[in-house]
């Protein structure tokens, strides 16, 4: 046994060892005006010293230097201490400098670029990039194999929760074999009670999968078509936009119906208790849709992203089956995959003592107000087809096998689900297209299928690598880029790079 612990403990040290070798970059700060001020701010940030902050913004900004100092530390409690990696030369300008940074801990990648005044002497302003990747060729360079995942990804982990930066679950697989699955943090602070591989947690947006799998059902049975105009099912909603917009519209994105960015609709949309009431806040203050799209509303037909649309949704889904939403997940996705700890009905999530409350630096208008994470506010009065089911990285893995092994779906419909069905953004290093209700993005060479969720102490990422046959799934209880950056992580270890 001691041959074996010693061989097995040899065995990471050279993972370790290889993998942070990889990791080895020889940054060469650019020989520009602006970088002695850049890397006095990277000193500055590293801190995470507000003081410090505030030193360097009235030393170097123009203005607002008390109100740009207090931005940095939302960024430092996404990645943490960081260092620069490559000059982003797509965004260089005589009077700007872009670099992509790599947080030293959370490998998280962000790019920073300040912006000067005309002889480059002061700060005119900032921009800063989250959620992409740098060009070319990133660290660890060569995938990691299978025998080196789970060590790995415990030493990784291991430090992210003991820096206060990773609380939640993570499951990583190859096809039917876990590679790696373990749980970090506190579910309940109050109670001292810890995540465990059975804590339920709020998915946020990846709720979206199963309102259209729900209506891919429905359509299998004949039911309802994806080409039929909402009209159909919602008579009461205005005739103008509903006998425009169909339910490939909704699922995609695509409809234009969007409200969010007027306070008095969000107000009566949280106070929703039922599906019905979602529809008539919408019809309520259908008027203030978003950038005057009401007047001679037609159909945008293209992509922009809106939780409307998936409300709507939801209400089809009742009016078709003849159920409640909640009710229609249970008996036929829940209740068949044997998903024991998933929820999408608000009364039993309620009553459910293993679940895990969000804890954020954000307050309710998804501000950055930092000091020491607070609790988010609980579950809210009810779950909607848009955001709110609660579930285990175990329950959603049986769940996207299952949809990949066509058991609650065929295989027409799957492939379905996941075609490119509209383009959201596209470059050389990453894309993202939209199916029905599942993401399609490339970050580097693979593409990954699924969706994201965000939400203040809600974080989560359900993704299927279809060349390789990974599946990585990240629910944090620390908000979203805490799985978000996790994720990126397992993607860059997973991808070839020569």
């Amino acid at each position: 046994m001691r041959i074996r612990n010693l061989t097995l403990s040899l065995l990471f040290n050279i993972i370790t060892l290889t993998l942070t070798a990889q990791n080895t970059t020889n940054f060469e700060w650019p020989e520009n005006e602006i970088t002695p001020i850049f890397k006095e701010f990277v000193t500055a940030y590293n801190t995470n010293d507000l003081k410090k902050l505030q030193a360097f913004t009235k030393k170097h900004y123009e203005k607002d230097f008390i109100k740009s100092a207090a931005y940095w530390p939302s960024v430092f409690a996404d990645f943490g201490q960081i260092k620069p990696f490559q000059v982003a030369k797509e965004w260089e300008k005589k009077n700007r400098l872009a670099i992509w940074f790599q947080g030293k801990n959370t490998k998280g990648w962000v790019m920073i670029m300040l912006r000067m005044n005309n002889d480059n002497t002061k700060i005119m302003g900032k921009s800063v990039m989250r959620g992409e990747r740098p060009s070319g060729d990133l660290p660890p360079y060569t995938p990691i194999s299978s025998d080196e995942m789970n060590p790995y990804l415990k030493s990784y982990l291991k430090k992210l929760h003991k820096l206060d930066r990773f609380s939640g679950s993570v499951l990583v697989a190859k096809g039917s074999t876990i590679l790696f699955e373990q749980t970090y943090g506190k579910s309940n602070k109050k109670l001292n009670k810890n995540n465990d591989s059975n804590t339920s947690f709020n998915i946020a947006s990846t709720t979206k999968t199963f309102g259209a799998v729900a209506i891919a059902k429905l359509e299998e049975q004949g039911k309802l078509k994806f080409t039929d105009p909402i009209s159909k099912f919602i008579p009461e909603y205005p005739k103008d936009i509903a006998n425009q917009v169909t339910i490939h519209h909704l699922l995609t994105h695509t409809s234009g119906i969007e409200i969010d960015d007027y306070k008095p609709f969000n107000l009566d949309a949280r106070k929703a208790k039922s599906m019905n009431d979602l529809v008539k806040s919408q019809m309520k203050h259908i008027d203030s849709m978003n950038e005057g799209r009401r007047k001679n509303f037609k159909v945008l037909n293209e992509y922009d992203y809106s939780n409307e649309n998936f409300a709507l949704l939801g209400a089809i889904i009742e009016r078709v089956s003849g159920m409640s939403y909640a009710k229609y997940i249970e008996q036929n996705i829940f209740d068949p995959l044997n998903m024991k700890n998933s929820f999408a009905d608000i009364h039993k999530v309620s009553n459910h003592q293993n679940k895990a409350i969000g804890y954020t630096y954000k307050d309710t208008e998804a501000n950055f107000i930092g000091g020491t994470r607070h609790e988010n506010g609980g579950v809210g009065s009810f779950l909607g087809p848009a955001g709110g089911i609660y579930s285990t990285t175990r329950d959603l893995y049986t769940y996207f096998k299952a949809i990949n092994n066509h058991t609650i779906i065929n295989k027409e419909t799957q492939e379905l689900l996941h075609k490119k069905q509209v383009e959201i953004y596209v470059n050389e290093d990453v894309s993202f297209h939209y199916g029905y209700g599942f993401s399609v993005s490339r970050k580097g060479k693979l593409v990954t299928i699924g969706h994201g969720g965000v939400y203040p102490g809600v974080g989560s990422r359900f993704e299927y690598y279809p060349e390789t046959g990974h599946y990585v799934i990240i629910l944090s209880n620390y908000g979203s880029m805490a799985g978000s950056v996790v994720a990126d992580h397992i993607n860059d270890l997973l991808t070839s790079n020569n």
